[in-house]
């Protein structure tokens, strides 16, 4: 065991925020960001074992074709994922009484089942955008240092501060103050989805700090810093990468799991397309959802098996 200087709280045994003991989860994690999306996963599985409820955080431990399996839910937000994260890091690295850190523990893979909305014209609602990297709007990444070994990254986020900046009018208090960074999928989990599904778009992800203005939308009364942002940032490619859609949580989530070691990725429905406005009939929504969760827990299962 390492010594410990580690700040996390727990309580009886459990990590604070999500409920959970480490004997409660798996190696295999799926996020999503709807607690009643967590039945929907569960479903799926052949037998379940645990079930918590703490706050947003909803989580149902089992198997799937005999693979040890974990569904959560986050809520929405780069804040919330980074809560769930470190707390997943810690009850699978730690001895929680104590705090001591244990000399080794196999790393989490970790694939969140999201929605989306579609950025560009030429795709449709139905997709499900694979996200190759993300490109935060956020803050929370921020803080928490890692270098960019991958010169596509650095590329994707010189580009996107220059739109962003060019975006900005130039009487706006914080024009040139948003630097967005980018962070990666691993690979290996975006390969294993776009295995098992045809219908699928890979691309940059865009995490938004926020719903309204932080994804280009306008309300009266209230200025935006960026107007029109999703329709700039449509515009963005770097070597053939363009952003294909914006949610909330994807920058934070590989950035972190870079960090730690672990693998993750992220798989999201276009539910909307922001351009043309089209968007999925409730009976749409809910067959494209479970087309995400299915193609999530077979990419899982091919990751988990070795293929």
């Amino acid at each position: 065991m390492c010594e410990s200087h580690s700040e996390f709280v727990s309580v009886n045994g459990h990590v604070y925020h999500l409920g959970l003991k480490p004997q409660e989860i798996s190696k295999n994690i799926f996020l999503v960001g709807d607690p009643a999306r967590v039945d929907k996963v569960a479903k799926h599985f052949d037998e379940t074992y645990c079930w918590v409820n703490n706050r947003e955080f909803r989580t149902i431990t089992g198997k799937y074709k005999r693979m040890p399996a974990t569904v959560i839910s986050t809520g929405i937000g780069t804040d919330n994922i980074e809560i769930a994260l470190l707390e997943l890091y810690i009850l699978n690295e730690f001895y929680l009484e104590k705090k001591l850190r244990k000399n080794s523990s196999k790393p989490l893979t970790i694939i969140r089942l999201g929605t989306s909305g579609g950025i560009q014209e030429d795709i449709k609602p139905g997709m499900l955008a694979i996200s190759s990297y993300a490109l935060g709007l956020d803050n929370t990444g921020t803080f928490y240092d890692s270098k960019i070994n991958d010169d596509l990254s650095h590329k994707i986020e010189e580009k996107a501060y220059e739109v962003i900046k060019d975006a900005t009018p130039k009487n706006r208090r914080f024009r040139g103050k948003i630097h967005p960074y980018v962070s990666k999928a691993s690979p290996e989990i975006v390969d294993a989805l776009k295995r098992d599904t045809n219908e699928c778009i890979v691309g940059i992800t865009a995490s938004a700090p926020g719903f309204f203005a932080p994804q280009g939308r306008l309300i009266e009364g209230i200025k935006s810093t960026i107007p029109n942002l999703y329709k700039h940032l449509a515009k963005i490619s770097v070597n053939g990468q363009r952003i294909v859609n914006f949610e909330m949580e994807s920058s934070t989530l590989f950035h972190l799991a870079n960090i730690m070691g672990y693998k993750a990725g992220t798989i999201c429905p276009i539910v909307a397309n922001r351009n043309t406005g089209e968007m999925l009939s409730t009976s749409e929504y809910n067959n494209t959802i479970d087309r995400c969760i299915e193609t999530g827990l077979k990419a899982m299962l091919d990751i988990y098996m070795g293929r």
